[in-house]
C-alpha cells in the first residue's frame, strides 16, 4: 500500500466516530483459525496502517486472543502502543465497540451464535476463515444464514468474504475447496436456493510455520495478510 492510499485510509478511519472501521473474524465454529487471523488483521492496521486498533476477544469459550495477547506480554514481546487487546465476550457486544480506535478487530468465536450476530450488526467487513475440509465447510451455511439475519440490522453495509486457511499446495484439498465453495451443490451454498457460490477471497492463507508457531509472539512478516487486506479494502 502506498503513501497516498494509507493517508487517504487514516483519514476515513478517524474523521468521524462512525468511521471507526470494524472488521469481525468469526465463525459458528472452534478451530478455523479465526484468533490467528484476527492477530495478523489486526497487526496490520496497527503496524502497516498505523490506526489506533482495538483487538476485541469475543469468544465465550477460549479467549485465545487475549491469551495470546498475556503470553507475548509475559515473554517479553514489544507490544505495538497503538494496538489495544481487550476480551468482552457478552451479547451486548455491539454497544462495546467503541469509536474512537481507527481500526476494530472482533475475533468472535464459534461459542455463542449471539455474540457472532451482534458483532456483525457493527462490522464493515465479516471474514469467515475456513480451512480446506469438509468438515470445516460444514458450518459455512449456518455461519452465513446468522451473519444475513445479523446484516438486516446493519447500518455499515457489511460485506462478508470466506478466506481460505491452512491450505498446503501439495495436496488436493485447496484446489478441491475452492472449487466447492464457488460451485456448490444444491443446499451447500448461499442465496434463496442453497445453490449459489460463497463470496471467496482471491489471496489464500498457507499452512505456514510462520502461522502455525506465532502465538504468544508479535510476528512482524504479515505476508499473506497484508496481501488479503489490501485486496479486500482497496
Amino acid at each position: 500500500m502506498n503513501e497516498n492510499t494509507r493517508i487517504k485510509t487514516l483519514a476515513a478511519a478517524t474523521a468521524h466516530a462512525w468511521d471507526a472501521f470494524v472488521i469481525v473474524v468469526g465463525m459458528l465454529k472452534g478451530g478455523t483459525g479465526k484468533t490467528t487471523s484476527a492477530w495478523f488483521i489486526a497487526l496490520y492496521y496497527a503496524v502497516v496502517l498505523e490506526l489506533p486498533t482495538l483487538l476485541l476477544d469475543a469468544d465465550a469459550t477460549s479467549q485465545s486472543a487475549y491469551d495470546w495477547f498475556k503470553v507475548a506480554q509475559a515473554a517479553g514481546f514489544e507490544i505495538p502502543e497503538n494496538l489495544v487487546v481487550e476480551r468482552y465476550p457478552f451479547d451486548d457486544i455491539a454497544e462495546y465497540i467503541r469509536a474512537e480506535f481507527g481500526a476494530i478487530v472482533v475475533d468472535a468465536g464459534g461459542g455463542s451464535s449471539r455474540i457472532f450476530h451482534e458483532a456483525v450488526t457493527e462490522a464493515n467487513l465479516l471474514l469467515v476463515p475456513v480451512a480446506p475440509t469438509k468438515i470445516e465447510r460444514r458450518k459455512l451455511v449456518a455461519t452465513f444464514d446468522e451473519a444475513e439475519r445479523a446484516a438486516a440490522r446493519n447500518e455499515r453495509d457489511v460485506t462478508a468474504h470466506v478466506v481460505l486457511v491452512k491450505a498446503d499446495d501439495r495436496t488436493s484439498l485447496p484446489r478441491n475447496a475452492k472449487d466447492k465453495l464457488l460451485q456448490p451443490a444444491e443446499g451447500e451454498g448461499i442465496g434463496p436456493d442453497r445453490d449459489e457460490p460463497f463470496p471467496l477471497a482471491e489471496t489464500t492463507i498457507h499452512s505456514w510455520v510462520h502461522y502455525m508457531e506465532a502465538f504468544g509472539e508479535i510476528p512482524t512478516e504479515l505476508s499473506e495478510y497484508a496481501e488479503l487486506m489490501k485486496e479486500l479494502t482497496a
